[in-house]
């Protein structure tokens, strides 16, 4: 969005220049302004912000034609209240109510072979899980079968998360108190 002048205002997607007050121009700055920071992390912010300005354009192309009276801050002000508050698509769970739990250490039974240790060690390091088993299988081997015995202790003390969709949930969800 620029603004030539003070009675001009173009935005993106649209090659006429809208007259308006002051007032008007404040109103769209603020709100886009308040999009950016809602949208903030969002990969497609920008984009959407680029939206919100084609979509304000439409609706002030709607208006009397060139030479017409400028869009005054009221107008404006009702074309921002049809389009609404602006809020990211996901929003970070740490603004939703809480600090994020994070990843953690598992077992997820579904898909486990043998207690699912292996499939909870690649949940928690993003690894796929068939090289996680050949290196548990290949340092098993190379330590003697030590490495089964540390197996063995993490199938004891570690909690069970049924699914890996499950142990994504937890983890991206916000702690309790």
């Amino acid at each position: 969005m620029t603004m030539d002048d003070p009675t001009a205002i173009r935005l993106t997607g649209h090659t006429a220049a809208y007259p308006a007050t002051r007032e008007a121009y404040d109103a769209l700055r603020g709100y886009l302004d308040d999009a950016r920071r809602a949208l903030r992390g969002d990969p497609d912010g920008d984009e959407v912000v680029r939206d919100l300005e084609a979509a304000v354009g439409d609706r002030l192309r709607m208006l009397p034609g060139p030479g017409g009276d400028p869009v005054t801050g009221t107008r404006m002000t009702a074309i921002l209240a049809e389009l609404g508050p602006v809020r990211p698509a996901h929003p970070v769970p740490s603004e939703a109510g809480g600090a994020v739990r994070g990843r953690f250490w598992c077992r997820i039974s579904e898909g486990g072979w043998f207690g699912g240790v292996c499939l909870g060690l690649a949940a928690y390091g993003g690894f796929r899980v068939d090289w996680v088993r050949t290196v548990v299988l290949l340092l098993t081997l190379v330590t003697g079968g030590l490495l089964a015995v540390a197996y063995l202790a993490l199938l004891l003390v570690l909690p069970v998360v049924p699914t890996v969709a499950d142990y994504e949930r937890r983890r991206d969800a916000p702690r309790a108190g």
